[in-house]
């Protein structure tokens, strides 16, 4: 059976540049391991259909739609092993969007996602980097209003935008929608401070430290540094 690692954020926690990673370092990496992003209809349809969704309506519409995106784009997977990296698969960033709430759909979208890549026989975990949630939630204030002299009111801003107050709801929701064996939290803050961001998402996909030593790891790009 192929298998999938969906990597899948959230947003600010330095997707962007593992990302960048992956495409970089695709050429050192056995033939037996496929990445995306990369162009490829079906991985651009699925991420438009998750982003589109911004209310309860707009995702009961969908997912039939997601689903269906899910499976074809599972059967079209020709590695044994692939790696999917997209923060928007759990939907537009908090705050944006006219949006209440911390991916508050990510419990219909994403078992739609998991269902559709089953039906398709390819087995799915889903990983995320946990950031220290108040560096996070700054850098969400800064991303949403792009103005470093804007006044960051933490418990102003979260309860403005229905935001909670640590990463609690969030995972215990992402358990609940896909179980527990299926989702693997890290810390981002550990990579970061390595200097490998996304090393332990490598490592957990099977690449080597041998391998990871020969990577390419470029500057960060748009990655808030860890505040003390």
């Amino acid at each position: 059976m192929k298998k999938a690692l969906i990597h899948i954020g959230p947003h600010k926690t330095g997707s962007t540049y593992i990302q960048k990673m992956m495409q970089t370092n695709a050429h050192l990496l056995a033939p037996s391991h496929q990445f995306f992003p990369k162009s490829d209809p079906l991985f651009d349809a699925l991420q438009r259909f998750t982003l589109g969704v911004h209310n309860s309506e707009d995702a009961t519409n969908s997912l039939k739609t997601i689903h269906q995106t899910a499976y074809e784009l599972g059967r079209s997977l020709t590695a044994p092993n692939t790696l999917i990296s997209s923060e928007d698969l759990l939907g537009p960033v908090p705050t944006l969007a006219k949006i209440y709430g911390l991916y508050p759909f990510l419990h219909l979208t994403l078992p739609a996602i998991q269902a559709g890549f089953d039906d398709a026989e390819v087995e799915t975990q889903f990983f995320c980097y946990i950031r220290e949630y108040q560096d996070w939630l700054r850098s969400v204030h800064a991303h949403k209003f792009r103005d470093k002299k804007r006044t960051f009111a933490p418990r102003k801003f979260s309860r403005a935008n229905g935001l909670p107050f640590a990463w609690d709801t969030f995972t215990e929701t992402m358990y609940t929608a896909l179980g527990k064996d299926a989702v693997v939290f890290r810390s981002y803050e550990t990579d970061a401070v390595s200097g490998r961001l996304g090393a332990d998402m490598f490592r957990y996909f099977g690449i080597p430290d041998a391998i990871l030593d020969h990577m390419d790891w470029i500057e960060p790009v748009n990655v808030s540094p860890r505040r003390s």
